[in-house]
């Protein structure tokens, strides 16, 4: 759906469309709020993404952090290429080359988002001379074929369901699940939801979904996804292929949207089955559908509650953090924060989502009333604080 860049009382503060004549690169970058003194936030790069669909991801970034208590501002970039194209390492670089000042003034740090990986970052991060931001440790340690990375956002978007399963006397162990966008965050959700006694029964790409109500092989996904990438659901064979768009309204108990923003809309709300949603990806559901999904009783977890794996991650990876110590900090704040947000709303007899933002927007809006902003050695000062290292 087409979206305008949002403006409000918090931001954004910077709104930067990106264009390098050499390359024909364009791009955009979004810093949604400098209140901290530091933004940060991945780089998107697909053929038609929008200043304003990455504005909305960069809002989505304030909320998370300031839903974590991480004193960090929100941030989205954006690159308009292939990222299967042939010269989709020319457009990294020229962006690169775009967004270094950026970089080199503490203003932003990027991340991985759809279509850029860990060695996008670390050029962007190598142009701009900003090396002690280059991804290391554990976001480049790999578990079982798969990113760590990607095992801990899965894990905390599954560590949310069973918290919201929990508070509607709903079992995981046994739940059908369907998770749109079998990619980073996918592949990662399907697994630890395996490992819980859950069924996936559905999972999508870019080209198609498939749907077994018995359940799909998820480990043989996983090995056909690092043969065929997104081709995996035209690959396999034991399941029944269906239009992409049918995955939301199929009669599962967890649904994962897991790609593009506002997926589920006033158009399909009233069509989704599931008892819970678990969001991978950012701003899946419109704030129309939330209000539908609400009235049917479907349990919608805020995706800035539920997505925050990734953040936690990088977090525990500064921190020098081990392995162990990764997953246990997903677990207990993702877990603390999805009871917290729905009992508040169950209290209040409205939907998460709207708690959710409103805690996020009184903490960033407290934070704007002061007259300074912290310094790096305060923010690292207060995450270390909050995570216990």
């Amino acid at each position: 759906m087409p979206m305008d860049v949002l403006r409000d009382d918090i931001g954004p503060e910077y709104v930067v469309e990106l264009y390098d004549p050499a390359t024909g690169t364009r791009g955009f970058l979004v810093i949604d709020t400098m209140v901290y003194g530091v933004a940060a936030g991945g780089v998107r790069m697909l053929p038609d993404v929008t200043v304003g669909e990455v504005s909305h991801l960069a809002r989505a970034m304030t909320y998370k952090f300031a839903t974590y208590d991480m004193p960090i501002g929100g941030a989205k970039g954006g690159i308009v290429a292939d990222p299967s194209s042939p010269d989709r390492d020319r457009h990294v670089g020229a962006f690169a080359r775009l967004v270094a000042p950026f970089l080199k003034q503490l203003v932003y740090i990027p991340g991985a988002d759809m279509g850029t990986s860990d060695r996008d970052v670390a050029v962007m991060c190598e142009v701009a001379g900003m090396e002690q931001f280059k991804p290391s440790g554990l976001t480049l340690k790999v578990k079982d074929g798969m990113p760590l990375e990607d095992h801990l956002t899965g894990y905390g978007v599954v560590v949310a369901a069973k918290t919201a399963a929990e508070l509607v006397d709903v079992s995981i162990e046994g739940a059908s699940v369907a998770v749109e966008g079998f990619g980073k965050v996918g592949g990662g959700v399907a697994r630890y939801m395996e490992k819980l006694g859950a069924r996936v029964v559905a999972i999508s790409t870019i080209h198609g979904a498939i749907y077994n109500p018995k359940g799909l092989d998820v480990e043989g996904l996983l090995e056909a996804r690092r043969k065929h990438g997104d081709r995996v659901v035209l690959e396999y064979k034991y399941a029944e292929r269906i239009a992409k768009e049918k995955i939301f309204t199929l009669p599962v108990d967890v649904l994962v949207p897991g790609a593009r923003p506002y997926v589920i809309d006033k158009n399909n709300a009233g069509d989704v089955k599931a008892k819970i949603i678990s969001p991978g990806a950012n701003i899946p559901t419109t704030l129309e559908a939330e209000e539908i999904l609400s009235r049917k009783g479907v349990l919608s977890i805020p995706d800035f509650v539920a997505n925050a794996g990734g953040i936690i991650a990088a977090t525990m990876d500064r921190m020098s953090a081990t392995e162990e110590k990764a997953f246990e900090a997903v677990e207990s704040n993702i877990s603390s924060v999805t009871r917290r947000i729905i009992s508040q709303a169950m209290e209040e007899k409205t939907y998460p989502l709207a708690v959710a933002v409103r805690m996020a927007r009184e903490k960033v809006k407290r934070e704007m009333e002061k007259k300074e902003r912290m310094a790096a050695e305060e923010i690292e000062k207060k995450v270390r604080e909050k995570f216990g290292v």
